[in-house]
This record gives structure tokens, sequence and C-alpha cells, in this order.
């Protein structure tokens, strides 16, 4: 795929992403073109169908949790708590909630999306699984902890906030994600509140100072 294909494929995923996260997975294909700034044509070469659309921006989720899991790879061996923490922050500014969130309904109604959806979901679920038995090997997390409750908790936390939210609290996400992370910490390790979220909650207003 050429360079120029492959930049406007992604800003129709993008597109797609944020509406469908927005107004449901029922979003007309021209209000998505429009959204990307391509011409319908274009998006029906790279996405023949409604369906085809979903799949797609379903990879691109899985693609990008991935991309953001490798990226913090490297930080594993020296910092371990500090790579999960940035991992996880990471992938709540992701904000997949909202986008699966919508597109389930759709799913629900269709044996095409019910077939194709399962194989992206699973190669998804292979990344997560293989970062929380890391975070459990490296004590950082509750050895408790499943998989799959720690990406439901992440997906519910990473729905975008109405703006007014952000104007009033600023940082708002980033101390619910910390203050997640610490439910999550092993008990038997683990003070009453991490000095990462404390001094989130501070930079958000939130924490009372000791004078």
């Amino acid at each position: 795929m050429r360079a120029d294909a492959r930049a406007k494929r992604r800003a129709i995923l993008d597109a797609a992403w944020r509406l469908i996260a927005d107004r449901g997975a029922e979003v007309s294909m021209r209000t998505v073109a429009l959204e990307a700034e391509v011409g319908i044509a274009t998006l029906y070469r790279h996405f023949p169908t409604r369906e085809d659309l979903i799949v797609g921006v379903l990879g691109e989720v899985f693609a990008r949790v991935t991309e953001v899991v490798e990226k913090h790879d490297p930080e594993w061996a020296d910092a371990p708590e500090a790579a999960w923490r940035a991992t996880v922050h990471e992938l709540a500014r992701l904000e997949f909630g909202a986008l699966v969130y919508q597109i389930a309904p759709t799913a629900q109604k269709s044996e095409s999306l019910q077939r194709r959806i399962p194989p992206l979901r699973d190669k998804g679920a292979r990344v997560i699984d293989a970062l929380v038995q890391r975070a459990r090997r490296a004590g950082v997390v509750d050895p408790n902890i499943r998989p799959e409750r720690f990406l439901v908790g992440l997906a519910a936390i990473s729905r975008p906030f109405p703006i007014a939210i952000e104007e009033i609290l600023p940082g708002q996400r980033e101390w619910m994600v910390s203050v997640y992370l610490d439910g999550l910490r092993d008990p038997a390790t683990s003070p009453d509140r991490s000095s990462a979220s404390l001094e989130i909650s501070r930079g958000c207003g939130l924490a009372r100072r000791t004078a």
C-alpha cells in the first residue's frame, strides 16, 4: 500500500473511531468520509461495507494496544512498577471503552460480526494477558487479578469525559487511573497509597497538603 493510501486509511479509521465512540456504530459512512476528509469512493475502496469498517476499527484498537505494550517493554527490566503504571496510563488514553460499548449492540445483531470479531478480540486478550502476567511476576499487582477483570475495569474508566468535566477537574482521568492501579496492587507489598497517585492527585488539586 502506498504511503498516501496508508495515510488515508489511517484518517478513516481515526475518524470512524471518534464517531462510533460518540454516536454509535450506525453512524453513516458519508459522515465518516467527511470527518476523515476523504471522498466517499475512497472510504468504500478501503472498507466496502459498514461491517468492514467496524472490523477495521477494532483491528486498529488492538493494534494500538499492542503498540503501547511493546513501547514500554524495555522499561520493565529496571523499573517494573513504573513500566506497568506508564503502560496502563497510556492504554487509558486510547479511550477504547466508549468505542467497544457502542459497537457491542451492533455486533450482537450481526452473525457476520460475531464470526469476525472474536479472532481480533482473542489477539488483544493475549496481549493483555501477557501484560497482567508480567505485572504479577514483578509483584506490582495482586496475584489474584484476572486479565479480563483488569481490561473491563480499564475500559470503564477510560471512557471520555464531557469537555466541562475536563475544564473543572483537569487531569481527572489520570487521577482515576492512578487510583485504579493502587487498587490492583498486591496487598502484601502495597502501602496505603502509592506516591505516584499521590503526586498526580496533588497536580489535580485533589490531595491535601500537609503543613
